[in-house]
């Protein structure tokens, strides 16, 4: 028997052997059929095992387009946020000479409201020598100083000597350019008669008045003024 066929036989009689390499996940695999199924048993384990132990990256959800259509069929479609101006409360006590205004604010998102304040006007048929009190003795008596009580003691004076049941901003505006105090008129010029009334509850005005009128704890402050020398 020849030496090539005594290797034959050997390898006929003996454990079949196979040499492969297997390439998986990195593993270099080499050596009989058992030897390559414990293997491949081994891999599929851990393979396994790193899938439940993987931690996945987030999913990233893309936000639709405005007007698209998704897969059930349904229009996406999102709320626009309009922005509001803030506006002070006492503003809107002074609507008597107060103008709104909308405009678009240019970037689609919405309008803004503005409000720009008229200029009073002067009343030529309010006759102020016709008080039955001289308003300039009236004046003197009291001396007002800031702009607060002038408004306040000028009212007074039209609603008492006067008669004038609801003051107004143009009456105020009249009064003052007569003693020449109009360079004192605010640019809101009807913000202290608001405030006369919210913050220091001297004046009241009813719902759907034109003007304002000076309560009970008005005239008690009006008397008190001028008193102490």
């Amino acid at each position: 028997m020849s030496k090539r066929d005594e290797q034959k036989a050997k390898s006929n009689s003996g454990t079949s052997k196979s040499r492969m390499k297997v390439f998986v996940a990195g593993f270099d695999m080499e050596g009989s059929d058992e030897a390559m199924a414990e293997g491949f048993k081994a891999i599929r384990e851990l393979s396994a095992s790193i899938s439940r132990s993987t931690i996945l990256p987030p999913t990233l959800t893309r936000k639709p387009a405005l007007g698209a259509k998704s897969e059930t069929g349904i229009t996406t479609v999102e709320a626009e946020e309009v922005e509001q101006p803030e506006v002070a409360v006492e503003d809107f006590e002074t609507d008597d000479d107060t103008e709104e205004t909308t405009s678009s604010n240019g970037n689609g998102s919405g309008q803004k409201r503005s409000y720009s304040f008229k200029a009073p006007t002067f009343l030529n048929d309010l006759d102020l020598n016709k008080g039955t009190k001289p308003l300039s003795e009236f004046i003197e008596a009291k001396n007002p100083t800031d702009a607060m009580d002038k408004y306040l003691v000028v009212a007074f004076w039209l609603q008492k000597y006067m008669s004038v049941q609801e003051v107004t901003v143009d009456h105020i505006y009249t009064v003052f350019d007569h003693l020449g105090w109009k360079a004192e008129m605010p640019v809101k010029p009807g913000k202290p008669l608001a405030d006369l009334k919210s913050k220091r509850h001297v004046l009241t005005r009813e719902e759907g008045a034109a003007g304002y009128k000076v309560n009970f704890k008005g005239e008690q402050y009006i008397e008190n003024m001028g008193a102490k020398k």
